[in-house]
């Protein structure tokens, strides 16, 4: 009887050895994991279905974005004009090394009955046909979203925007404009994704002016904003569900806003007009009372280092002597704005603010005559490297 018992004690042992052991070493790949880039990390996803629960857990998911913060890895560019030829085109420019980061994958073949939305924080949001669908390019992760339409029955189309945060939440929210049935005021409806659900917004019912742009929404500081061809803007608190004014755009009358985006956690516009050979940059204040002027990127200097985006032309008018499209402003961990990244007959080039530099850092593998319409034909959307899952029920 002993001896049975010294057996069955071993084996308990044994077994409560090994349990520590499996747990010891998730630990410990965890632990070494949170130190990895993202490339390497997606790899360890593969590996095994247990290190793909381990590597999408929200533990382990917020973990890993407190200490890798979202960061502009690279643009998207999707063809504003299709043909045949384009349909299956979106252009990636990595701004980084592209030995180290990853290449965005999609989950459609071209772009046939497809738009792509909106960007936020490494997820993308695109409608295929009435379906909308949230994804990440890096993990190759989507998920369908419940309708809308078949809820509320808005009388016109889904102006949406996606608002994702990791540093401030797992979960991201979308942001839904419609027109009232009478046509004349704006309701909003939010999506959630921890709940899976549309839900009408608190936000009462809202006039707009007639040419805002709710088609580019751009979330920043738990805020979307919108304005581009219109004075003022609005944006939309998030949190308090609340529609507030943004201040005046600080240039009119003749200018136009050729840029308006954000980058760590800043708002920021680009304005020219026909008679100026540059742009000037501002950036709105934290507590939204004003925009403040930042530079100008003086467009001579560029055609300078740039001959490609000087035309052939007798105009006096500074406005149709360059072919330029601002694509999107980065700044540096330091809080300045490093680099305005722009576009130019069959190059993608980054102007440095401060230094008053300006380098190549992509080159277009369209032909020769089609480079010199490339400039400008193209919406522009940020990638963000995440291992961010689009739904943890899946995961």
């Amino acid at each position: 009887m002993s001896q049975i018992v010294n057996a069955n004690s071993t084996t308990l042992s044994n077994t409560t050895n090994s349990a520590e052991t499996i747990a010891n070493h998730e630990y410990l790949v965890g632990e070494f994991s949170l130190h990895l880039n993202v490339k390497p990390l997606i790899s360890f996803r593969k590996v095994s279905s247990l290190w793909r629960l381990l590597f999408s857990s929200k533990c382990f998911v917020s973990r890993y974005n407190r200490l890798h913060p979202p960061s502009l890895s690279g643009l998207l560019l999707v063809p504003k004009y299709r043909t045949k030829k384009e349909n299956d085109q979106i252009e990636y420019i990595c701004l980084g090394d592209q030995n180290e980061s990853v290449t965005p994958v999609f989950p459609f073949k071209d772009m046939t009955n497809v738009t792509l939305l909106q960007s936020s924080n490494g997820l993308l949001l695109y409608c295929k046909g009435e379906k909308y669908y949230v994804f990440n390019p890096s993990i190759q992760e989507k998920i369908l979203l419940p309708s809308c339409l078949g809820d509320f029955s808005p009388t016109s189309p889904l102006y949406c925007s996606l608002a994702f945060d990791p540093l401030i939440s797992q979960h991201y929210k979308i942001i839904g404009l419609t027109k009232t049935r009478n046509n004349s005021m704006y309701k909003i409806f939010i999506y959630s994704s921890e709940s899976n659900l549309w839900t009408p917004s608190k936000a009462p019912e809202f006039s707009a002016p007639r040419d805002i742009d709710f088609t580019s929404g751009i979330y920043c500081n738990g805020s979307v904003h919108w304005t581009k061809r219109t004075k003022r803007g609005l944006y939309f608190d998030i949190e308090k569900e609340t529609i507030n004014d943004m201040p005046e755009n600080p240039r009119q009358e003749q200018y136009s806003c050729e840029y308006f985006g954000h980058s760590k956690g800043y708002l920021c516009c680009l304005f020219t007009m026909e008679s100026l050979p540059y742009y000037e940059l501002f950036e709105m204040k934290k507590d939204y009372s004003a925009w403040d002027f930042k530079c100008k990127i003086e467009l001579d200097v560029l055609a300078s280092q740039f001959p490609k985006m000087s035309m052939k032309t007798n105009s006096r008018n500074p406005h149709f002597l360059y072919q330029c499209h601002v694509l999107s402003v980065f700044r540096g961990h330091n809080g300045e704005f490093e680099e305005i990244i722009m576009s130019i007959p069959g190059e993608v080039i980054a102007y440095n603010c401060k230094e008053k530099t300006s380098r190549q850092i992509y080159k277009s593998r369209k032909s020769e005559k089609e480079k010199k319409i490339w400039y400008g034909i193209y919406q522009v959307y940020d990638f963000v490297e995440s291992i961010s899952p689009v739904s943890f029920l899946t995961t």
